[in-house]
Order: structure tokens, then C-alpha cells, then sequence
């Protein structure tokens, strides 16, 4: 099993780093989605033999010029269920920089139905204020 809640983690030529928020996040669901762990050693191990595959067809960089592109250009996601994604960027070759933001809901992130840009900002602002 890979560490899904470590600050940093290398497999291959691959570096997942986690911020404080990642962990937060990630524990939280975790106890309240149990499948949650699963689905995140199923990104890492994916990612870790292809850095620049497609998680399945929503792993994709936040689109527009929307907070979320404002406050991190290069900000992605990818659904683990069906409302539940992981927030991350990629960077570098050899080794690939992996930083990983979070693990949401579509409504904590503001992107749910209806949106809500309010919460889209005030979640951009604390993603894009996370360290590594």
C-alpha cells in the first residue's frame, strides 16, 4: 500500500509531496468515504507508471480563467468517485513533481450544483496559500 497520508512519498522517477491541507483533507474523507484510500493508492500507483496519464476522463486541469487557474495556472483534478477529486499539479521530468492540495467534494470547492463562486474563491485562496 503507498503512504496516502505521508508529506512525501517517492515511487520510480515520480515525488508526491502533500501540503497540510492534503492531509487534512484527505483524513477527513477518508473516515467518512472509506473507499477514499483505495481510490487515492489506485491514483498514486497510476500516476507513478504514467505521470501524464489521464486518471479516467475527468482528470483534467480546472478550465477558464476561473479562481482556481488565478490562484495555481497549472491546477488539476480528478474525480476518485463520483463527486469526491483530488486536487494536485505536476511538474518536471525525472524526477516528476507531483504536489498534492487536497481531496474535495464538488461543493467544497464551489463547482457544485449550483455553483457557488464565492466558495470557489475562498478555496482557491486556501489552495493556492499551501506549502510544501
Amino acid at each position: 500500500m503507498l503512504l496516502c497520508a505521508a508529506s512525501e512519498s517517492v515511487v520510480s522517477n515520480v515525488v508526491f509531496k502533500r501540503c497540510r491541507l492534503y492531509v487534512e483533507t484527505f483524513s477527513g474523507k477518508a473516515v467518512d468515504y472509506p473507499v477514499i484510500g483505495q481510490k487515492i493508492n489506485e491514483f498514486l500507483k497510476f500516476k507513478s507508471e504514467s505521470p501524464i496519464g489521464q486518471f479516467g476522463s475527468s482528470d483534467k486541469p480546472f478550465s477558464g480563467n476561473g479562481n482556481f487557474t488565478k490562484a495555481i495556472p497549472d491546477l488539476r483534478h480528478a474525480h476518485l468517485t463520483g463527486d469526491i477529486m483530488i486536487v494536485y499539479t505536476i511538474r518536471g521530468k525525472n524526477p516528476t513533481e507531483f504536489r498534492l492540495y487536497g481531496v474535495f467534494s464538488h461543493d467544497e470547492l464551489g463547482i457544485g450544483q449550483p455553483s457557488n463562486p464565492k466558495k470557489q474563491k475562498s478555496a482557491a485562496k486556501r489552495i493556492g496559500n499551501q506549502d510544501f
